[in-house]
């Protein structure tokens, strides 16, 4: 499956499987892509999160608010504003069953009520790429320092990874990488033979006029690739596809048998689903129909 996205860091989200899924649009429920993993970083399969679908954001803070999840790393973003039933996500980040701490670069609602802030820097102040929604790979070098003790995202989490001595089955330090370009070169190796295969890229490359479109390797596709599926074989093959598919009204998730069933072999699947009403629709007395999200299991 390859989803569309309205901005670049959803684009990189997915991607890199910071969504629950795996990384490289890998499928958590086929155990070639996981093994695949864990020979990349000489890992044990058994700590790649795939025994169960992805939890969502809702999940997590029904977790954190049982107390089941002692502690909450929050990254750039608001959940006390922007998540579904905000007085209720402020208690859970503001008591005492579970550890919060926030890195942003604002001291948002979220940070004000963290146990621990960790100021992170702006996109001006760091190095790294970012990917727009028609798979395009830009650079962004970093302009200026950061102010004080701010430092970049990359840099907090290398340094909570050797502070809790994170290693690999051969003792290296994991993760291997300290560099954004060392990242850069690591993620390369991560999408090799994927959909989204960027090992044709550089830093140096992304250097010139404008950014380049993935897949790109030295093959098939040196200079990226502007359109896909032009010969009309889409990565939706059993073994290939980075999900099995849902239900869409329920999110009941398809199996492997079930998908093998339906004969993919690089078919494009469109899905549709009867029309279902709202809980509440308009009336005399209400006239007005006020909507705030989509449905769920067909945004996903």
């Amino acid at each position: 499956m390859l989803q569309m996205n309205g901005q670049p860091t959803a684009q990189n989200n997915r991607e890199c499987g910071a969504d629950g899924d795996l990384p490289g649009f890998r499928n958590w429920d086929n155990a070639s892509h996981v093994q695949e993993l864990a020979a990349l970083w000489d890992v044990d399969a058994s700590v790649i999160p795939h025994w169960a679908p992805p939890t969502n954001a809702m999940e997590i803070f029904g977790h954190a608010e049982e107390g089941t999840i002692g502690m909450l790393w929050v990254s750039a973003t608001n959940p006390a504003v922007s998540m579904p039933e905000s007085a209720r996500m402020r208690k859970i980040l503001g008591g005492e069953q579970c550890f919060v701490v926030v890195q942003d670069l604002f001291l948002t609602e979220t940070a004000q009520m963290a146990d621990v802030v960790l100021p992170a820097a702006g996109w001006g102040e760091k190095t790294g790429t970012f990917t727009n929604v028609n798979r395009t790979v830009h650079l962004s070098e970093k302009a200026v320092e950061p102010p004080e003790q701010a430092k970049s995202d990359l840099e907090i989490f290398t340094m909570y990874a050797e502070l809790m001595g994170f290693t690999d089955r051969s003792g290296r330090p994991l993760p291997s990488f300290r560099t954004p370009e060392e990242a850069f070169e690591a993620w390369k190796e991560a999408t090799a033979g994927r959909p989204v295969d960027y090992t044709g890229l550089s830093y140096e490359k992304l250097r010139g006029p404008t950014g380049i479109p993935w897949p790109v390797n030295a093959r098939t596709a040196p200079d990226g690739t502007d359109r896909l599926y032009t010969d009309a074989v889409f990565p939706t093959q059993t073994d290939e596809c980075e999900t099995y598919g849902h239900d869409l009204l329920t999110g009941g998730a398809v199996t492997e048998t079930e998908h093998r069933a339906l004969a993919p072999a690089g078919r494009a699947f469109l899905k549709g689903c009867e029309w279902t009403p709202a809980h509440e629709v308009p009336s005399d007395e209400y006239p007005l129909l006020f909507t705030t999200g989509r449905t769920v299991y067909q945004f996903r």
